[in-house]
């Protein structure tokens, strides 16, 4: 019975100890998952920063998608891809509300410019009926009817000046359309026009416009200029340059 009771502890002893040993083998399993080169666990703890990092990126990530999502006003998925492929069609709308309001600008600027010279010329004795009279008589010495032109460039340049940044000068002729012409031309082109310039000086048209291209841009920007021009001005456009 005696013998009975010692073999009952012995087994009882034994398996807990099993039982322990197994639970040490897991525990060096999971250390060893983080890095089995480190012995005494302090890869552990890296690890473990690392995944918090992840987290807090996580986080950050989804944030940044919420306050994205509630700026664009059509969300046509709530999935990542959708918020972001929605964000940049919202954008490029943006940019072409941004173009279209910079031509009506330069177009009113056009237009004040026009209204100044007109009263200038009132002012100075010019009436109507002298002004028609002058251009009858330019008409008749200029019998090719070159003037008939609304855009004569005189001078025309493109160059890149920074990062995904192309600065174009146009010099030409004061002619009665062509501040309104250019404002046609530059909208026709469908450029991504930053900033624009428009002055007169001395008969003159200087017209300065920062776009965003690549600096290989600026040979094929140039022929889109000059040929929407000549599109405009007709087959035999006047541009010397």
């Amino acid at each position: 019975m005696e013998n009975h009771g010692d073999n009952r502890s012995y087994w009882e002893s034994l398996l807990q100890t099993e039982d322990y040993n197994s639970w040490g083998g897991l525990e060096e399993t999971l250390s060893s998952y983080y890095d089995s080169s480190s012995p005494d666990g302090s890869q552990s703890a890296t690890a473990s920063k690392n995944i918090v990092s992840e987290r807090n990126r996580r986080k950050k990530l989804n944030d940044r998608l919420f306050a994205l999502r509630a700026v664009v006003p059509k969300i046509s998925k709530m999935d990542k891809a959708s918020i972001i492929k929605d964000a940049i069609e919202y954008i490029q709308i943006l940019h072409d509300q941004e173009r279209t309001i910079q031509a009506e600008l330069i177009q009113l600027e056009a237009e004040k410019l026009e209204s100044e010279n007109l009263d200038f010329g009132q002012e100075a004795g010019f009436m109507p009926t002298e002004r028609s009279n002058k251009k009858r008589l330019v008409q008749a010495l200029d019998p090719s009817g070159s003037r008939s032109y609304p855009i004569e460039v005189l001078e025309l340049s493109v160059s890149s000046v920074g990062e995904k940044t192309v600065l174009v000068n146009l010099k030409c002729s004061k002619r009665r359309d062509t501040i309104v012409k250019l404002c046609q031309v530059f909208e026709s082109l469908k450029l991504k026009i930053v900033t624009a310039n428009m002055s007169v000086f001395s008969e003159m048209l200087f017209n300065t416009l920062f776009i965003q291209a690549d600096e290989e841009e600026t040979d094929f920007l140039k022929i889109q200029i000059e040929t929407a021009i000549s599109a405009l001005n007709g087959s035999q456009s006047p541009m010397s340059m």
